[in-house]
Parts: structure tokens; sequence; C-alpha cells
């Protein structure tokens, strides 16, 4: 059974950068280069997970669907590529 971890660390300062993996890998580039982190309640994490489990899809692509819905929604230049 997949268990997502739980950080309790606080958010890095700054902005966002560069996610921790993204380095070209036997030539490919790394489609999602990008890392965001954010901090959510208690609440909003056991949704996360139940929605989770339900689809069989791990946090960060829900996380990701979600976000490119609210960036189609709400931003006229925003554009899937």
């Amino acid at each position: 059974m997949w268990i997502p971890s739980i950080s309790t660390e606080r958010p890095a300062p700054g902005q966002n950068g560069p996610a921790v993996k993204a380095k070209r890998r036997n030539g490919r580039v790394i489609k999602f280069p990008i890392q965001l982190r954010v901090n959510i309640t208690p609440n909003m994490n056991a949704s996360l997970q139940r929605i989770s489990r339900r689809l069989l899809l791990p946090e960060g692509i829900l996380g990701r669907i979600a976000l490119m819905q609210y960036l189609a929604s709400q931003d006229r230049e925003y554009r899937e590529e």
C-alpha cells in the first residue's frame, strides 16, 4: 500500500526553483523541471489521500491537474502545451 509522506518542515525560503531531480536523463529533457511546494491543512491532506487512493494517482499528479484546471479557468493566456 502506498502511503504519502507527511512533512512537517517549513517551506523553503525564496522563489521556487528547479525540481530536485530536474536533470537530463539519457539525453531527454524532463517535462516538469520546476518544483512547487505548498502547505496544506490536515483536512486537505486527508481528502487528497482519499482521492489519490480512489484514482490510483500520486498526490503530485493530482496537484498538477488541479493547478492546470485553475490556471485554465483564471488566466486567458495559459495554454496547455
